[in-house]
């Protein structure tokens, strides 16, 4: 989720919150008021009526509504009664609108002249009073949608102007590649914060690239170096074991030497190609036909697994196809198949399975392997000499390159799984 959407769904759900309590707050108050004014309203028709029972008796005799909107009624004398004012609310029939509509009542006692108690209950019709609340609360619904719409359009244009700068930052920054030769320069912003950012990321990088091309140049000549000596110390190694005067003692040991140098060069080159695949020096990348490459690798490994008395079996699923560098994809087959061949007993079996989103490699094995230690550089899960403890280190390194998934499981068989998304 971007910010701008991310920050912009907190501040919505936030006015969504306190507008809708702010305008329930002003709706009770407003409400509070209106009733306020009519029961105002209904104490002084009160007190006019009371003084009006004091001078002309003949109103005592009100027993309905009618057009006074107020009625008596006597009680008996001798209990005490509650002289205080009540107000309530009901609906009664008006024939104007020919429908129950709201009113207001109050109900209090009081004596007459002779100190006879009375009841008096007094109405007023509130139907304005509640067409104009339905009116305000129609108004306030209506006023909540248009703000929470109107700030939120509002700020995500403001959030789309002040961000420009950094959304612009982070493509560039994303599209860099350290080694290609390419300076990094950041947009150029107003906000002093993206301004600061996108410099000290100029400079970080920058530092990066340096170190990256003295690495990249240091390990590239250290590898030369090292090769040198050691195709020489072969040679000699190999001139050596030609002479005839040798004992088979010392050509036994001469032979373990060149074993050791063997092993040192092919350690060499494996760490060279992981330093390369890391630094992602490969660029060249192409539709990769992962079923016709598995099947063209097979067929060179034919002679290598009749010499282990290994039967090799490839099962077409389906077809996989992968855009990747195709040097990266064959040494990612060539690494797991000749994994899967070395550590297969006599007589046993390899099966390779192209599948639409995954290539399997299955062995013969007795025991399952350290599945959280098997992908690491240098671990070996026998003590063969002539392994490097890098070939599955190399295969993790590059699935990592292209966000691809290495797995391994053991059911009968070693299983190594390359997902690819």
């Amino acid at each position: 989720m971007k910010l701008r959407t991310y920050t912009l769904r907190y501040l919505i759900v936030a006015l969504l919150a306190i507008i809708a309590l702010w305008a329930s707050l002003f709706y009770m108050v407003i409400l509070d008021e209106v009733y306020d004014n009519i029961d105002d309203g209904l104490k002084n028709s009160k007190i006019l009526i009371t003084r009006e029972a004091y001078a002309n008796e003949s109103i005592l005799e009100t027993r309905e509504f009618g057009i006074n909107q107020f009625k008596i009624e006597p009680l008996p004398k001798g209990p005490l009664y509650d002289f205080s004012d009540k107000f309530m609310s009901g609906f009664e029939y008006m024939e104007y609108d020919d429908d129950n509509e709201p009113f207001r009542y109050l109900e209090t006692v009081f004596n007459d002249a002779h100190g006879n108690p009375y009841k008096l209950t007094i109405r007023a019709s509130i139907v304005e009073e509640d067409e104009l609340l339905e009116d305000l609360m129609t108004a306030l619904i209506a006023l909540y949608f248009m703000l929470v719409v109107s700030i939120g359009l509002l700020n995500h244009i403001i959030l789309r102007k002040v961000w420009k700068s950094f959304y612009i930052l982070l493509y560039r920054l994303k599209n860099f590649k350290l080694g290609s030769g390419v300076k990094f320069e950041s947009p150029d912003s107003p906000v002093t914060e993206f301004k600061t950012l996108g410099k000290e990321l100029e400079q970080v990088l920058q530092r990066n690239e340096t170190v990256f091309t003295s690495q990249k140049q240091f390990i590239e000549n250290a590898s030369h170096e090292l090769q040198t000596p050691l195709a020489i110390s072969l040679n000699k190694l190999e001139l050596i074991l030609d002479n005839n005067n040798l004992s088979k003692e010392q050509a036994t040991e001469i032979s373990k030497i060149s074993d050791t140098l063997n092993r040192l060069v092919r350690l060499n080159k494996s760490l060279l190609m992981l330093s390369r695949i890391e630094n992602r020096q490969f660029e060249e990348e192409e539709d990769i036909d992962y079923n016709t490459l598995v099947n063209e690798i097979t067929e060179e490994f034919k002679d290598f697994a009749d010499y282990k008395e290994v039967n090799l079996t490839t099962i077409n699923a389906a077809q996989l196809h992968f855009t990747m560098n195709k040097g990266l994809a064959t040494t990612l087959i060539n690494n797991l198949l000749k994994n899967a061949i070395t550590h297969t007993k006599v007589g046993g079996s390899v099966e390779i399975i192209v599948d639409k989103n995954r290539l399997t490699f299955l062995n013969n094995g007795d025991t399952s392997l350290d599945k959280d230690r098997i992908f690491d550089r240098f671990f070996r899960s026998t003590l063969n000499e002539q392994s490097t403890g890098l070939g599955l280190a190399i295969v993790q390194s590059i699935a990592s390159v292209y966000n691809l998934t290495a797995e391994y499981e053991f059911n009968q068989k070693h299983i190594f799984r390359i997902i690819f998304p």
